[in-house]
Formats: C-alpha cells, sequence, structure tokens
C-alpha cells in the first residue's frame, strides 16, 4: 500500500479562526482558516472542531484516503467532497501513526476543503447567503420562484446522475455516507451540475466510524443498521422520489414516472424493508443515463424556447430583484449551516477592489491607464449582459442562460470556472479562459503568489517589484470571493488582447464601489487588457471598460 504521510497542525498555526465561525452542531463547531498552515500553501479550508468523543485513528485512516485512490477516482470524487485533509491536535507532537499510540496527543478536530461560492445560493428573500444545498430543491415552482432559484427536470436528473456515480465510486471503495439527505448535499447547476458531500467525517469509513452514526429526521431507514450500502440505497431512492415530486416528505412515484418509467421502478424497490432487495446506485446508471438522452431528444425537437435543453430562466445562485417582500410559506426549509457544514460564512469579494480601482477609487494601486485606455483599445465589448454598463439598484442580476452544451466551453480550475461558451469560436478563447480561471481560482483558494503570476511583469496593477505593494494586494484580496465567471467577449486584433469577463463579487463592508463603499455583493463587467508573456497575461483594466449593478 501506498505510504501517506497525513499532515498535523495546531489550532495556533490556523490564525484567528474563532472570528470566522461558520456553523454549530451537535457534534462540532466549523470555522473558516483565514490563514492556511505553511504545509498546506494555497488551500481554502474550514477547520472542524470536536465537541464530542471521537475515533482518532479512523479519523487519521480518513486523512489518507484521497492520496490511495487512483488519479481517475481522485479526479473525479474530491471536487465532490469536502474530505477531511489534516488532523488538528494539541500537547505533544505525534511520534508515528495511528493516533491512539500517542497518549500525549489529543485529536481536536480537522481541516477539510471549504465549500465555494458556486454552491451558495444568494436571495434577498431568504435575507443572506446559504449553502445551496439539495433540500431546496425539494419545494415547489411557486417558492422556488420566489427565492430565485430554477432546475427543470432535465437539470434535476443530471444532478441524481451525479449523485449516483459519487455514490457507486464511494461503494466501490467500501465508503458509505450513512446521513445520507438533501441537507448534507450541496449542489450547483452550472455546466452538466454536480453535488457536493459535506459532513465526510460521520460516513463510514471501510467498516468504521469517527462519529456514532446519526440520520437526519424524515430520512431514517426502517431497519436498525445505519451507514451500509443498503442505507445508502433506501435514501438515495428516496432523495429521488422527492426531488421530483418537489416536495419534503412525498413519495409518489408519479412525477418521476413522467420522466422514466424505468426510474420510478427503481425508487420504489428501493424503499424495500428488505435490504437485500435494494437496487444499488451502481444499478440505477444505465437507466439514468437513457432518460437524459430521451429528455435532451424530446425538448431538443420541441424548439428553443425558455427552459429548452435545460436552459434556466435564472442562473445558478443568481440573486433575484425585487423587494423579496413576499412571506416565505412555513413548510419550506430555510437551511442553516449544519454542524460539519464548511460551507457558509462571510463571502466577501475585494478582487474588483485592486482591478478596478478607478471605479472604487483606491488609492494603493493604480490599474487603469489615466489616459482613459490605450491606443490600440477597441471600445468594450458588447456583452449583451443585463448588468453592462448599469449602476442602477434595481438592476437585474447576473442571468446568462445555461444551454445543455455550456458544459463543453468551460475552463476550471481550483477554486473556480469559466464559461466561454459566447465566444468559443475564437481559436484563443480556451486558453484565455484557463487563464482566468487559474487567476481567479487562485485568488478564491488563497494562493495568493500564484495570483500575482498571471499579471504581466510590466502591469501598472501592483508594483512587482515591490514587497509593499505585493503584501497590500494581498491584504485586500484576503477576504475575497469571486464567482458566475463568464468571458463573453473576446477581441485579438490589434496589439494587446481584449477580453470582457463578467462575474459576482461578494466584499466585506467598506470595499464596495466608491459610490457605494458598503455594497457587499456587486455584479460586474470588466474589459481586461492582455498581453502574450509565456501565455496570456493581465495587464490592466482600462476605466473605460468597467462597469457594475450592485445584487
Amino acid at each position: 500500500m501506498r505510504d501517506v504521510r497525513v499532515p498535523w497542525v495546531r489550532p495556533g498555526q490556523l490564525g484567528d479562526y474563532r472570528r470566522n465561525r461558520l456553523g454549530d452542531g451537535g457534534q462540532g463547531v466549523v470555522y473558516g482558516v483565514p490563514r492556511p498552515p505553511d504545509r498546506l500553501p494555497g488551500t481554502y479550508l474550514a477547520f472542524k472542531e470536536y465537541k464530542v468523543p471521537i475515533d482518532a485513528d479512523v479519523l487519521h485512516d480518513m486523512c489518507c484516503f484521497l492520496d490511495l485512490l487512483s488519479d481517475e477516482d481522485r479526479a473525479f470524487l474530491e471536487p465532490r467532497l469536502t474530505w477531511p485533509v489534516a488532523m488538528v491536535y494539541t500537547g505533544s507532537p505525534p511520534n508515528a501513526p495511528p493516533p491512539s499510540a500517542n497518549p500525549a496527543t489529543t485529536v481536536v478536530g480537522f481541516l477539510m476543503n471549504r465549500v465555494t461560492g458556486e454552491f451558495e445560493l444568494s436571495s434577498p428573500t431568504l435575507g443572506q447567503t446559504k449553502p445551496q444545498a439539495l433540500e431546496f430543491l425539494l419545494n415547489g415552482d411557486d417558492y422556488m420562484s420566489m427565492i430565485g432559484l430554477h432546475a427543470d427536470d432535465g437539470q434535476r436528473l443530471r444532478l441524481l446522475i451525479d449523485l449516483a456515480h459519487t455514490l457507486d465510486r464511494l461503494h466501490r471503495q467500501h465508503v458509505t455516507v450513512g446521513d445520507l439527505s438533501p441537507k448534507n448535499v450541496m449542489f450547483t447547476l452550472a455546466g452538466q451540475g454536480r453535488c457536493l458531500l459535506i459532513d465526510c467525517d460521520s460516513m463510514r469509513y471501510r467498516g468504521r466510524d469517527v462519529l456514532t452514526q446519526v440520520e437526519t429526521t424524515g430520512w431514517e431507514v426502517p431497519e436498525g443498521e445505519k451507514g451500509t450500502v443498503a442505507s445508502d440505497s433506501f435514501k438515495f431512492g428516496l432523495i429521488a422520489l422527492r426531488l421530483f415530486n418537489r416536495s419534503q416528505d412525498l413519495m409518489d412515484p408519479g412525477p418521476l414516472r413522467g420522466v422514466s418509467p424505468d426510474l420510478a421502478d427503481l425508487a420504489m424497490r428501493s424503499q424495500s424493508r428488505e435490504p437485500h432487495r435494494r437496487p444499488r446506485p451502481a444499478d440505477w446508471l444505465s437507466a439514468l443515463d437513457r432518460a437524459d438522452s430521451r429528455l435532451k431528444t424530446r425538448r431538443s425537437t420541441a424548439g428553443t424556447g425558455p427552459g429548452i435543453n435545460g436552459t434556466v430562466t435564472v442562473a445558478p445562485h443568481q440573486q433575484v430583484t425585487g423587494t423579496g417582500s413576499a412571506a416565505v410559506p412555513p413548510q419550506p426549509p430555510v437551511p442553516g449551516p449544519a454542524g460539519g457544514s464548511p460551507g457558509g460564512g462571510r463571502a466577501a469579494g475585494t478582487l474588483v477592489v485592486l482591478l478596478v480601482m478607478a471605479v472604487l477609487g483606491y488609492g494603493a494601486v493604480n490599474h487603469f491607464d489615466s489616459s482613459n485606455g490605450s491606443d490600440d483599445s477597441p471600445s468594450p465589448v458588447s456583452s449583451g449582459s443585463p448588468y453592462g454598463g448599469s449602476t442602477s439598484d434595481s438592476g437585474p442580476g447576473f442571468g446568462s442562460q445555461e444551454t445543455e452544451d455550456s458544459g463543453s466551453a468551460r475552463a476550471e480550475a481550483p477554486g473556480a470556472a469559466v464559461d466561454y461558451s459566447q465566444v468559443a469560436g475564437d481559436p484563443e478563447a480556451e486558453e484565455v479562459a484557463a487563464m482566468f480561471a487559474r487567476f481567479f481560482g487562485a485568488i478564491n483558494t488563497r494562493d495568493y503568489d500564484t495570483a500575482l503570476s498571471y499579471y504581466d511583469p510590466a502591469t501598472t496593477a501592483v508594483d512587482m517589484d515591490s514587497t509593499v505593494s505585493r503584501n497590500k494586494w494581498k491584504q485586500v484580496m484576503s477576504t475575497t470571493k469571486d464567482s458566475r465567471l463568464v468571458l463573453s467577449g473576446l477581441d485579438t486584433s490589434g496589439k494587446y488582447t481584449f477580453a470582457t469577463v463578467h462575474f459576482r463579487s461578494r466584499q466585506s463592508p467598506g470595499y464596495g464601489p466608491a459610490e457605494r463603499p458598503n455594497d457587499t455583493c456587486d455584479d460586474w463587467t470588466v474589459t481586461y487588457q492582455l498581453t502574450r508573456t509565456d501565455g496570456f497575461r493581465i495587464f490592466k483594466a482600462p476605466r473605460d471598460g468597467v462597469s457594475y449593478a450592485p445584487c
């Protein structure tokens, strides 16, 4: 077996984490980590501090799990799990594993990757940014419209496909979820859709538990044994039924039968009181793929209007405009942070502070050409964005639609993804989008030195030779979170390349635009001036290529 060394860190190495509390449950408290330990550079982490006794030996083995996987399994599972990656301890440093062989060492928790902005929901109706849990989709369309979240049957089906593949790969590694419920499954509708499982330390790892197995109310299995493949199969079928019923508790197979009779049959069989008769998630895969193909064919022959081919009327995570005064019905849940949820917390996006200084009035670093653009500069590329060029409080949030094919024109990097489907015909689009994905991803994952490497050495945005200037840049970036990145325009005809990017920035009060310094969320359209310096690099953002609208 491959030798794996697990990082061990002390709470004191995590910065002032207690000021960044994300969630509090019965088993522990989750904090955002403001300063990753030296041995984990460039990571966006959360710390779960336990309040109950645990089996630290199992937790240690779980920290080894990702490194023991094949490259293929790790590439698939890691973005879908908030898995333990490091042990947090007090007392004497451990001499050797397992933890139980070190009586002077006390394991107090662990570090895990933190939920990023693509798995969060912002809605004035809800009043604050919340982890985008699958339970939001277990509500009627009226409620969904009110909070600004729209998911058609095609999108729901693709989330189910993604979840089935995730469970299948975990089961093949002898890992069972146990407390599988829509409260513990986050999702994004971007691209082809993706699920993210949280509270991973509560999973049963190769027959052993870190914590006593628990179940979410309303999602209990009828048998006494929990944390088995059979219990996961029961709950997966229940998710399928309720996801298409758009209900927290209904189990009517009718709506799912309208999508696929085979899926309805699998769902009903999964509810058998005889565990061995339940189909496993792997047994669903062929029927799910057939249903997905049929649904795409059915919709493509019906026309190309709103909602066809899986498009959404409001982009994932869109913040809805309007008064938000409608009363929230009492029956739908408003998910709060679970005890093990690494999501939530303050999402601050001050990246734009430095990139669009002329709008913000930040004098520390100049990001704009004082001549209002270069001689080479074209007019900012028109994007068709509903908020481009607007600073009206009533302007809509980011509303571009995604199609079935948008996932194929998408550049991804740890911490960020860029949709470049609007310019996919340009031969340079993929490389430019990949650069922005790596740049924004490095910002979101706190890998600031890597982010700075995507500036042209001659940039006026930051003095690359000045430690003071670089540190100021890092300080301002330290609370940023940017999402919904879309490359919508590209002009490569002149000396410079001009790329128009839309993104949503969340920032702390006081870091907003000059006219609205207390904004904590703004949608930006920025046309960047790029050079070709060992690949595309950011030179600056001419002031006439910048606009924003409050979320």
